[in-house]
C-alpha cells in the first residue's frame, strides 16, 4: 500500500503505521528522508523530471534522485514521461541511463517486490522496452514475457 502527498514527516509515519510501506510524491525533503531512513521506496512523478520540477511547487523530482531520495519514478498524469524522463536525466550524456533508466523498471519491480521482472538476467520475465532515441526518444516497440506485444509503425528500428 501506498501512500500520497504526504505533506510532512509525522504524516509519513501515520501512513507508515497503516502500513503503507511506499511513500509516493512526498510533499518536501525531510518527508522523503524520514522514508528513506526507513528504507521505503520513494515514488516520483516523471512528468516532474519533463517540466523541470512540480507543477505544484513541490519537490523536484531530479533534485531529490541526485539526493538518492527516489527509487520509483510514476508516469503520474502523463504515461510518456517514463520512457522519456531517464533521458531527460542523462541529457546528452548517456553514460548515467542504466541508472536513470531503474527508476522505471528495477525501482518500480523491487517497490512492489514482482521478483520476476524489473531488469533483463537468466530467470526473469524478459520484459524489454525498445527506444528509439533520434531524434527525440520513443518506445518503438515491447517485449513482455519474451512474446513482441507492441511494434509501432510496423517497421524495424532503425530502418527508414
Amino acid at each position: 500500500m501506498m501512500s500520497h502527498d504526504d505533506m510532512n514527516p509525522e504524516m509519513r509515519r501515520w501512513f507508515r503505521a497503516l502500513g503503507a510501506s511506499i511513500a509516493e510524491s512526498p510533499l518536501d525533503e525531510p518527508t522523503a528522508r524520514g522514508a528513506a531512513v526507513k528504507g521505503e521506496p520513494i515514488v516520483l512523478g516523471a512528468p516532474n523530471v519533463l517540466r523541470g520540477g512540480s507543477h505544484t511547487g513541490c519537490v523536484a523530482a531530479a533534485e531529490m534522485i541526485a539526493k538518492g531520495l527516489c527509487n520509483v519514478l510514476a508516469s503520474d498524469y502523463y504515461y510518456p514521461a517514463m520512457a522519456l524522463s531517464p533521458f531527460v536525466l542523462t541529457g546528452e550524456d548517456e553514460t548515467g541511463l542504466a541508472d536513470a533508466w531503474r527508476l522505471v523498471s528495477q525501482g518500480p519491480a523491487e517497490a512492489l517486490q514482482l521478483h520476476n521482472r524489473g531488469m533483463i538476467a537468466p530467470g526473469l520475465r524478459a520484459d524489454i522496452v525498445l527506444v528509439e532515441t533520434k531524434p527525440q526518444p520513443r518506445v518503438v516497440a515491447t517485449i513482455a514475457g519474451g512474446r513482441l506485444v507492441h511494434l509501432a509503425d510496423g517497421r524495424l528500428i532503425g530502418s527508414r
